[in-house]
């Protein structure tokens, strides 16, 4: 499939698979995932890195009931041993082995009600997880360069453009953004990365954040000298 093309939707709809409990919303489901895969597409274009875009969930669409559910499938697809602990409280969604997986909206809700209650939240959750692997893809599968946590993740927040304007972070706080922890950090993550950007190419962000010395090398370049 050719990222750019118009997707039929009931085309997607066909590679959905739900609980029977949402079995009518299947369709308003592969809206979602059209809607998301247009919003960073236009993200790729926008910086040049079209070449590097493609229809990453080719596999299919799992919407899930739990998040339970959803971390047991993710353990399957990803080879994990049985037990292993979900990485975070809040886990909503994943991209892994080509298969988009997201929980239902109502357990969103609930799970992450700071971010879920934005018009188009549903949308942008899914554009986050494509927005990874795309990242993935413009570092050339090299998923060690992502760089630190609150890099690869406010990379993904600007690319889905969510969270705009619910933090503004300046040269003189943005390391305080970048060390927030907990429920909101992502919306921090992304005040930082949006005030680097002033600064620094999105594109020299992205090829750097792999370093040893990355904190070093932004000091430096918010301080002209890099």
């Amino acid at each position: 499939m050719d990222p750019f093309d118009e997707f039929d939707v009931a085309a997607v709809a066909a590679l959905v698979t739900l609980p029977p409990s949402l079995a009518e919303r299947r369709t308003w489901f592969a809206e979602q995932v059209v809607a998301a895969h247009e919003r960073v597409c236009r993200f790729a274009v926008r910086f040049g890195w079209e070449s590097r875009m493609r229809v990453f969930w080719s596999r299919g669409i799992e919407i899930h009931a739990t998040q339970a559910g959803l971390w047991r499938r993710i353990c399957e697809l990803c080879s994990l041993p049985p037990g292993t602990p979900a990485p975070t409280p809040t886990l909503a969604a994943a991209l892994e082995g080509e298969t988009l997986l997201v929980i239902d909206p109502a357990r969103y809700a609930q799970v992450q009600p700071r971010y879920a209650a934005a018009a188009g939240a549903y949308e942008r959750l899914l554009a986050h997880e494509m927005a990874h692997r795309l990242h993935v893809a413009i570092l050339d599968g090299d998923e060690q360069a992502m760089g630190p946590v609150w890099f690869f993740e406010g990379f993904a927040v600007v690319a889905s453009d969510d969270l705009v304007g619910l933090e503004v972070a300046t040269p003189a706080d943005v390391w305080e953004h970048v060390a927030a922890e907990g429920d909101g950090a992502y919306a921090h993550y992304a005040a930082a990365l949006r005030c680097f950007m002033q600064f620094v190419p999105l594109h020299a962000l992205v090829r750097a954040a792999g370093r040893d010395d990355f904190a070093g090398w932004l000091r430096r370049s918010l301080a002209g000298g890099a």
